[in-house]
């Protein structure tokens, strides 16, 4: 096969990302306090919880919401401000608490893919978050297409998106391969659209039977044998 174009998930992939909801929601508490509407932290918690539930609602038919759009449903039900200051700020807070870690070998992986492929990234969040990482450690410079499924209120596997990605590259499914951890989202959504689909393999046990690396330092090699 003849490869052009490499796309990556972010998430289990190139990196693992956690935040402390906790610290997170009362850092809200304190800039709704600030500005100038009190709330008890278990209410806003609780408010908070029934907007992440409906989130989930909405991702299980294949859809996305924003970071914004999430909190705003949240601050609603409270008649707390949602202006759209309110709600930047509450993005900002959580780009502060979501700790992230690269993976070894990420800068270098992606250097060799860049100088061969056109490589994007497609990663299932309502937030830019993968995006301002990859800007602010500058490996952003790697990539042709930087695709976070907020931007376009659709999310993996719905192969719409990986069709996004492939129109923006100019490449055919079969001139491209997609890199992942989930078998749902990466592997089934990629295979829908068309696109081979290899996985980067964890604990947990699959039926795959497609190309499988345990981890992103082994894409170079394996795409060599692909694409020899």
């Amino acid at each position: 096969m003849t490869v052009r174009a490499v796309i990556l998930d972010f998430g289990g992939t190139l990196a693992d990302g956690d935040i402390d909801w906790d610290e997170y929601h009362e850092a809200i508490q304190g800039l709704l306090r600030g500005r100038g509407f009190s709330v008890e932290l278990n209410r806003l918690k609780k408010a908070i919880a029934g907007a992440l539930e409906r989130l989930q609602r909405i991702r299980a038919r294949g859809d996305e919401l924003t970071l914004e759009e999430v909190y705003e449903h949240a601050l609603a039900k409270l008649g707390a401000p949602t202006d759209g200051e309110t709600l930047g700020m509450i993005h900002d807070l959580f780009r502060v608490h979501f700790k992230t870690t690269l993976y070894p070998c990420v800068e270098e992986v992606l250097r060799a893919l860049s100088e061969r492929y056109k490589v994007a990234l497609l990663s299932n969040t309502m937030s830019d978050t993968p995006r301002i990482i990859l800007q602010r450690t500058g490996l952003a410079d790697y990539f042709d297409l930087i695709v976070c499924s907020s931007d376009l209120g659709i999310r993996k596997p719905n192969p719409k998106i990986f069709r996004h990605v492939l129109e923006k590259l100019g490449v055919r499914p079969e001139e491209a391969v997609h890199v992942g951890d989930s078998i749902e989202a990466d592997m089934e959504g990629a295979s829908r659209a068309g696109i081979k689909a290899i996985w980067i393999r964890g604990q947990e046990a699959s039926s795959w039977t497609g190309p499988a690396i345990r981890s992103i330092c082994e894409l170079p090699d394996l795409l060599s044998k692909l694409d020899p």
